[in-house]
């Protein structure tokens, strides 16, 4: 059986980040486990120009900066009037960001982590971890060829996404703060650049509110957002009832004149939540399976960067008899995420041309206002097997 320093499930951008930091600058050996294989149709993200930074110390700025990502020159939104407002990057001091392409991306990230020293398998699904009274953990997973691995870790970093398998299987639990999802189509434009490809537009309706940007291929993704139960009575979960949404709405409208009408929707949890605790025996979250938020915030790929980065610095520290990074880790994912809760409230109070409307009237009320704290008390089980 062969042994490794620390796990990492999950290989999104938490992972890779998680991965690249203990290559590059610690002595312990990573092993990435990721089920998927970077292929597929993904959902569009802007990353802004603010993150290179931190880019630049996983030693990936410059792979990500190499022109494949289509260039982002900003945001527009129309939200508490009708107007479209812009915010340009260019004049943000920092340059132009991206609209990522997130397979080519995540890929990317994974593929530095190879390069640094960090041993990655792709298309693996993890069939049990458990823990032994030793402290180590014994894993097993299968590859896509029906081949096993079988690993001894000392430690475990979950990075698997928004459903935390693994820490749920440890007894943790996600708490949310809403319902939010994405209903989302993907419209597809002839060949060629339009004069908005740059550009991530957000528009608020009485129902919730669209959000859109390009992602590879000549295509427009597109999605309405609104709480989960709200979805059915709306019919927006159909095409014909997203497209009768779609048509009140001013801009986004405009946006998706002669591109295909859609064909099938994509239904995608966006709801806000702090997994409880964020640290157990043995294991510590990050990226969404610790923290995820509203889409509104942009927060996503940034914090999975830092949080991935930041797990796999206290991980190290733990591993060598100092508590203390691990300690201020905890902390900071709990401040952290109230201070999105803070800017999530003001977001939403921006808007107050439907204050009866359902949606609008529970981020306007105290419910917008919950602050769930991370538990420093670790899980009691020691055994899951990840679905």
């Amino acid at each position: 059986m062969k042994a490794a320093d620390v796990v990492i499930f999950g290989g999104g951008p938490a992972g890779t980040a998680a991965a690249l930091t203990l290559a590059r600058y610690s002595s312990l050996e990573p092993v990435l486990f990721e089920r998927g294989d970077y292929s597929g149709t993904r959902v569009g993200e802007t990353l802004g120009p603010g993150t290179m930074p931190l880019l630049g110390y996983l030693g990936v700025a410059e792979k990500v900066a190499d022109g494949k990502h289509r260039s982002s020159l900003g945001t527009a939104a129309a939200w508490g009037s009708d107007e479209l407002l812009t915010h340009d990057f260019l004049f943000s001091g920092h340059g132009e960001g991206w609209q990522l392409d997130r397979n080519r991306f995540d890929a990317t990230l994974a593929d530095a982590a190879c390069e640094a020293g960090a041993t990655v398998h792709i298309r693996t699904h993890v069939r049990e971890i458990a823990r032994g009274d030793d402290g180590l953990w014994r894993i097993s997973a299968e590859s896509a060829d029906g081949s096993l691995t079988t690993l001894i870790a000392r430690f475990l970093i979950e990075a698997s996404g928004r459903g935390a398998t693994l820490a749920r299987g440890l007894g943790a639990q996600p708490e949310t703060v809403d319902r939010l999802v994405g209903i989302l189509a993907y419209i597809q434009f002839a060949s060629g650049r339009r004069e908005d490809d740059g550009i991530t537009l957000v528009e608020a309706v009485p129902e919730g509110w669209w959000y859109s940007t390009c992602v590879p291929g000549d295509v427009l993704a597109v999605a309405f957002m609104s709480d989960a139960d709200l979805v059915r009575p709306l019919d927006a979960g159909n095409i014909g009832g997203w497209t009768r949404l779609l048509a009140r709405a001013l801009h986004t409208r405009e946006r998706v004149v002669g591109g295909s009408r859609p064909t099938k929707l994509v239904i995608r949890n966006a709801a806000s939540h702090l997994l409880r605790p964020v640290f157990g025996p043995g294991w510590i979250a990050a990226g969404d399976a610790l923290a995820a938020f509203d889409p509104l915030s942009s927060m996503g790929i940034g914090h999975a960067l830092i949080s991935g980065a930041s797990a796999a610095r206290a991980v190290e520290a733990l591993l060598c008899g100092d508590s203390g990074p691990t300690d201020e880790y905890i902390a900071s994912s709990g401040e952290h995420f109230s201070q999105f809760l803070e800017l999530r409230s003001r977001y939403y109070q921006m808007e107050q041309r439907w204050p009866h409307m359902p949606f609008w009237r529970r981020r306007h009320g105290s419910a917008s206002a919950r602050e769930p704290q991370a538990s420093i008390h670790a899980s009691p089980s020691t055994k899951t097997r990840p679905s």
